[in-house]
């Protein structure tokens, strides 16, 4: 059986509600979802306007440290 993390550390990405009631709280990547969500929007409208501009667009993640992830074991 593999324990988690002591094992196996495990990371999910989204951060969905139930990611820290899972048993162990799951480690995971938070995304901004509303200004994601704006950007497409906006994107949308640009792109029915015709003022579609080529951009890059990086928006900041952060990562939300519960108990499904440990140090690495130190090997003897």
């Amino acid at each position: 059986r593999i324990r988690i993390p002591e094992d196996l550390s495990v990371v999910g990405f989204d951060d969905i509600q139930t990611s820290e009631f899972m048993g162990p709280p799951l480690t995971t990547v938070h995304q901004p979802l509303q200004e994601m969500a704006s950007l497409a929007t906006r994107l949308i409208m640009d792109i029915h306007a015709n003022r579609v501009l080529l951009r890059t667009t990086i928006l900041p993640v952060g990562l939300v440290v519960r108990n499904s992830t440990c140090a690495p074991r130190t090997v003897d």
